[in-house]
């Protein structure tokens, strides 16, 4: 788990922004406590984010204790990220929970060890934003047959690009989830905005899009195999092109159901 850190990137966190999204917030005692159960109990990746959000590592939580208020993290594997976390005085935890994104804040983090191993511990949170977006039906696209892909120019030291290529895990109105290697999670941060990246849709169009980073996960799929998994949205889109996207979310799952119905026929 290494630190990850861009300089010209400015996070942005919802859980920040209560005016748009305090519906989404929980301040429930036993409401935080089930959510953060689940996240224990289904040992759910979660991305550590140190103050602004531009260096954050990947963890998991490894216990809570009501009576001592307070909840238990993996530590990194790397000393430079655990000794950041221990200085850092704002920490935000982010992670997918049934594709619903829990957001978490905590004031600060101080070390232990147990097993062995570095752990970070910190007091239970007072509130949890538990978003999840509704205005925009989201499909699985296909990963077996043709994936749809994306390219994004990604800047290097020296000032030029480079591009990735990417497929897609799923799509919606409000923008894409994309899947690579777990270690170009360091090419990016929350909030980063890239232009003109190039979304195929076989047998249909190559649309250029402007695409927002709001996720930068770790996940593990059917396989067993670790991936990142890059939440984005769509930025200034044209309705053009919404219209476009939304027209073949729709025939997509037309013809899934369509599918289904053969099958079970």
């Amino acid at each position: 788990m290494t630190l990850a850190q861009n300089e010209v990137s400015v996070p942005v966190f919802e859980i920040d922004q209560p005016a748009t999204y305090g519906k989404y917030l929980l301040h429930n005692r036993t409401e935080i406590s089930v959510h953060l159960r689940a996240l224990l109990k289904h040992r759910t990746l979660i991305t550590v984010y140190l103050d602004e959000g531009k260096a954050f590592f990947l963890s998991t939580l490894l216990s809570i204790d009501e009576n001592a208020n307070q909840l238990v993290l993996d530590g990194s594997n790397h000393t430079a990220s655990n000794d950041a976390a221990l200085k850092a005085a704002r920490i935000t935890l982010s992670a997918p929970l049934e594709r619903v994104k829990i957001q978490i804040r905590l004031p600060g983090l101080s070390m232990t060890t147990i097993d062995g191993k570095k752990a970070l511990i910190a007091p239970l949170p007072a509130s949890i934003l538990r978003l999840q977006r509704r205005e925009f039906f989201r499909v699985e696209t296909p990963h077996h047959i043709t994936p749809l892909r994306c390219k994004l120019a990604v800047p290097n030291p020296t000032g030029g690009h480079f591009v990735v290529d990417y497929p897609l895990f799923d799509l919606s109105g409000g923008g894409i989830s994309l899947l690579g290697p777990v270690d170009d999670a360091e090419l990016f941060s929350l909030g980063e905005l890239f232009h003109d990246c190039r979304l195929e849709i076989p047998g249909e169009s190559v649309l250029s899009v402007n695409l927002r980073v709001c996720e930068v996960l770790k996940i593990e799929m059917i396989d067993g195999q670790q991936q990142l998994r890059l939440g984005c949205e769509f930025v200034s889109l044209p309705g053009t092109r919404l219209a476009f996207i939304e027209r073949y979310i729709t025939r997509l799952e037309r013809e899934r159901k369509a599918l289904r119905s053969e099958l079970e026929y």
